[in-house]
């Protein structure tokens, strides 16, 4: 499919990656000129189409109502044929980053202050999600980009709802059965439960965590059934001694209750959570070694005396650094908010902005193609002054400003035989002054004066 235009406007470059529902592709907007990402979702055969594409869009919709610093920005979305084949669309802004599941699966461990820095940008996006009334029900490394400039984008809102649905309907899952990544979906989705809330997302969100901190995901098995099974009766393992602070472990496990109520109650507390672990983590202090027993010589405690003035600097610089960072962190944590409502704000802008240009690029065609037709209609106007049919054209003229194409090739056509007959008239005029010319000077006519059949000769 690639080089194919979807919607008459963008064009697929590269297939980024793909699964069972579905494409994503690297894509073209053609009538803006910037880059941005396409989801292609296939239809389910032997729907009703209508119903679903309205369920699509309006969950797509939804979605893209969140203006929010770590979500994807939504362009467009609709229904297209490609390859002889009919798909949803969902165009969206086209991120440079890496998922966190490349970076979780990467050659040494992530730092465990960057696992839970992330955990807390995610958690306020779906904190924003949640007062809307928008749950993501596929939270997932995959589904969770890094960018270039260290910011966390979550994909993918609104449409795990809108596949989930739309499967259940078309009677194509088990019954029971939740749409979703079983190593990171809730207890509750695992059975199958109806009335998933906000609280499935923060478990999925434990899951993603606890796989930051021990390099995979709580429960893993290459039986799916067994696997939920895990996720609906078994606990996880405690996470690795060290790996991480004490307060930073306890709210992984916090949030994989297998009770919802036993979660924390909502994203916005994981985020304040984050917060305070960043800002209130210290090092342990450096301890100097044991003097050597029996005395040491001089050189023994210069060394000892040195090693404890390097471990009071190591130790005075660990503290500054960490302080450094805590009033950043707490700084940026202070602005984040402000941060969020500049971005809805710019967002916003740039939204009515566009809406504004594409107002004004469709009047201005529309112009230039009454301008066409205004001088298509002049033209026609002066062939008809020319030929005899000269009333009959003009009007004829006038109408095609709303006519068909048909309307338009039979008067083409018209044109043409007038053409030939203005071309016959003016031969026989021609005939006419060489049969004169012969006249006058006594030489007979090259040709007989003769007019053409059916047609009568113009004097």
């Amino acid at each position: 499919m690639q080089g194919e235009l979807i919607d008459g406007r963008y064009r697929l470059e590269t297939r980024l990656g793909g699964g069972g529902m579905g494409e994503v592709w690297s894509a073209l907007d053609t009538r803006m000129l910037r880059p941005v990402a396409a989801k292609l979702v296939h239809a389910v055969p032997g729907m009703d189409t209508t119903q679903v594409e309205h369920r699509f869009m309006h969950e797509v919709r939804s979605a893209a109502a969140l203006p929010h610093r770590h979500t994807v920005t939504v362009h467009d979305c609709g229904e297209t044929l490609l390859a002889g084949r009919r798909y949803l669309y969902l165009v969206m802004e086209r991120i440079d980053g890496e998922t966190l599941a490349n970076l979780f699966r990467g050659a040494t461990p992530v730092p465990w202050y960057d696992v839970a820095h992330w955990g807390g940008q995610i958690a306020t996006a779906l904190s924003a999600a949640h007062k809307l009334g928008i749950v993501h029900r596929d939270v997932k490394p995959q589904n969770v980009m890094l960018t270039a400039t260290g910011v966390i984008k979550v994909l993918d809102f609104g449409l795990a709802k809108f596949l989930g649905e739309t499967l259940r309907v078309a009677d194509l899952t088990v019954t029971g059965t939740a749409m979703g990544t079983f190593a990171y979906m809730s207890p509750e989705q695992c059975r199958g439960d109806s009335g998933i809330d906000h609280r499935a997302d923060l478990y999925s969100l434990g899951c993603l965590l606890y796989e930051g901190l021990a390099g995979h995901p709580p429960f893993t098995n290459a039986a799916p059934h067994a696997l939920l099974y895990q996720q609906v009766h078994e606990q996880p393992r405690p996470l690795p001694a060290g790996r991480a602070p004490a307060g930073l472990t306890d709210l992984v496990m916090h949030l994989l209750a297998k009770d919802p109520a036993h979660r924390p109650p909502d994203a916005a507390t994981v985020v304040r959570e984050v917060d305070r672990l960043l800002a209130a983590h210290r090092r342990p202090p450096h301890q100097p070694p044991a003097p050597a027993p029996g005395g040491a010589t001089e050189l023994d405690r210069l060394r000892a005396e040195a090693e404890r003035e390097i471990a009071e600097l190591r130790e005075r610089a660990t503290r500054d650094v960490m302080a450094v960072r805590a009033a950043a962190q707490q700084h940026a944590a202070a602005r984040r908010q402000e941060a969020d409502e500049l971005f809805e704000e710019t967002r916003t802008k740039a939204a009515q902005a566009a809406s504004d240009f594409e107002t004004a690029l469709a009047r201005r065609r529309e112009q230039s193609e009454r301008d066409i037709a205004l001088r298509q209609a002049r033209a026609e106007k002066r062939l008809a002054e020319i030929e005899h049919r000269a009333e009959q054209l003009r009007l004829e003229a006038e109408e095609l400003r709303t006519d068909t194409e048909r309307r338009a090739r039979q008067t083409l056509e018209t044109a043409q035989g007038q053409a030939v007959d203005i071309l016959a008239d003016a031969n026989a005029k021609a005939e006419r002054i060489r049969a004169m010319l012969a006249q006058l000077t006594g030489a007979e006519p090259s040709t007989p004066d003769r007019e053409l059949p059916g047609r009568q000769s113009k004097g």
